[in-house]
């Protein structure tokens, strides 16, 4: 008995691989935190804030095939969605489609998409990103805002957006 586990022992550690190229994980990076605020620098999200905006009435949509798709569990875009994090950030999933290849380097393709926030009938903002994507992962690397570069990876984590 002891040597069939000694066996299985020595055939799980032999079965462990040092390379990276052997692994099996995916890293999906494809979310935004924003920071709503209008021009006394309040927080739009925050109840307590005059003309305050509810979560609830933000509509999600993808450009999908030249047209704007809203983001829905019933439509089959369950990984996209917007939440509300504890301290009042925006949490904004984006398209992580990488069919738009704009370049191609030998180590990871560079995908562009395109996302909508519609607060109302007359203000939807565009969000435009640039991911990084390979066989192991899918990564953001700059985003735009209403045609304004905001955020690349170099940059902290959340993206502050004045709304009027």
């Amino acid at each position: 008995m002891k040597a069939i586990l000694m066996i299985l022992a020595f055939t799980a550690l032999a079965a462990c691989s040092q390379d990276d190229e052997d692994m099996n994980g995916f890293n999906l990076e494809n979310q935004i935190y924003l920071s709503l605020k209008n021009s006394d620098g309040q927080n739009l999200l925050d109840t307590n804030t005059e003309n305050s905006i509810d979560i609830n009435d933000i509509q999600l949509y993808y450009l999908i095939d030249n047209g704007p798709v809203e983001v829905t569990i019933e439509n089959g875009y369950n990984m996209g969605s917007i939440e509300l994090t504890s301290d009042k950030l925006l949490k904004v999933f984006t398209n992580p489609s990488s069919s738009n290849i704009i370049d191609e380097t030998s180590e990871y393709e560079v995908v562009e998409n395109i996302a909508y926030l519609k607060f109302s009938e007359t203000d939807t903002d565009t969000i435009k990103t640039h991911s990084k994507s390979s066989q192991n992962y899918f990564l953001l690397s700059k985003v735009w805002y209403n045609d304004e570069l905001v955020w690349e990876r170099e940059s902290s984590g959340v993206i502050e957006i004045m709304k009027e």
